[in-house]
């Protein structure tokens, strides 16, 4: 028997309610985390997945003269308790280029320790810093005795012993960000770092570096063996406790990283020839329920592409490639199970 034309009309319009009310269902559902920009099809753009990350590093020193240290006790409890990365490089040699790739997933060439506003150390390509600001997302780099914010210099104190170094800076490599007095102003002192805690107003990207003195890399003279190292595990210590105890920590997804920026050998993976050494890494989640190892081989290049894969992101900046961080194919990739990204 044939339905007559006024129920086929009636029967129309009861499924397009229901596909309606479907879709309004699925779209009230979904995660409060917003999809960040990518330059893909909508419908295969990454999901953020983070809320925060704090990226700490350490110098100059191998992995096998970290784990086991009993006189680095902070690293040793943090890389038992949560998530270590066994198997992560350095780039290169010597510090400026590892933390250039740190920000840019490359360090496109640079050599050596030189001032970065010399022509062959400024880079003109886009860094995480131009993807997180075109997606909405926040950044800030804390630096530990760097005296203003924005601080152009390349060493602090300018004369005696330099504790803020702008090597261990890789935004500042960045033209776009030395041509920004916006962007430049995101380059704060560490004590900041308190604060934007307390006032839940820390960025979505944190990148904090301690002072020569607090990071293994030492001044001769001033803060050398032993004492450089206990130095170094205090403050790493009342870093990460100020995280931790913070409202911002233990609310949404948050992760905290801390890495060195190389080691002493050539070792090395993933798209960088040769390496800057085996290196600890140690990834943190606010969320972790037991502690892990990743003997995935990974680089600075592959922590990019962590971040960019945790924020939703993507490996491209308006068609352009941040890095090597598109090239899976020679091994970079995300710390997907350290960061239990889906």
């Amino acid at each position: 028997m044939r339905t007559p034309a006024i129920w086929k009309g009636r029967l129309a319009r009861i499924v397009t309610s229901v596909l309606a009310l479907v879709a309004l269902t699925i779209t009230t559902a979904a995660p409060s985390l917003a999809l960040a920009g990518s330059n893909v099809a909508a419908s295969a753009t990454p999901r953020r997945q983070y809320d925060h990350i704090f990226v700490i590093v350490e110098e100059n020193t191998e992995y096998g003269d970290i784990i086991g240290n009993p006189k680095a006790p902070t690293l040793n409890q943090l890389a038992n308790r949560y998530g270590l990365a066994t198997q992560y490089f350095g780039a290169t040699h010597p510090s400026e280029p590892n933390y250039v790739a740190m920000v840019g997933g490359s360090f496109y060439g640079i050599a050596d320790d030189g001032p970065y506003n010399d022509p062959s150390r400024t880079i003109n390509q886009p860094s995480i810093v131009d993807q997180l600001e075109g997606a909405g997302l926040s950044w800030k780099g804390y630096f530990q005795n760097m005296p203003t914010a924005g601080y152009t210099g390349t060493c602090y104190p300018t004369t005696g012993p330099c504790l803020y170094a702008s090597k261990h800076n890789g935004f500042i490599n960045f033209a776009h960000v030395q041509n920004s007095p916006a962007e430049l102003n995101k380059l704060v002192p560490d004590t900041n770092l308190g604060d934007d805690l307390a006032n839940g107003t820390a960025p979505n990207l944190a990148f904090i570096a301690p002072d020569q003195c607090h990071d293994l890399h030492g001044i001769g003279g001033t803060c050398t063996g032993d004492q450089l190292l206990a130095q170094t595990d205090a403050y790493l210590k009342t870093t990460v406790d100020e995280i931790m105890r913070s409202d911002m920590w233990r609310r949404g997804h948050n992760a905290i990283v801390v890495t060195f920026d190389e080691g002493s050998t050539n070792l090395g993976c993933c798209d960088a020839n040769s390496g800057g050494g085996r290196v600890v890494t140690v990834v943190i989640r606010n969320n972790q329920q037991r502690p892990m190892q990743d003997a995935t081989p990974y680089n600075h290049y592959s922590l990019v592409a962590t971040i960019q894969a945790a924020f939703g992101l993507g490996c491209r900046f308006d068609g352009t490639a941040v890095g090597f961080t598109c090239d899976s194919a020679n091994g970079v990739k995300p710390m997907a199970p350290l960061f239990d990204l889906r």
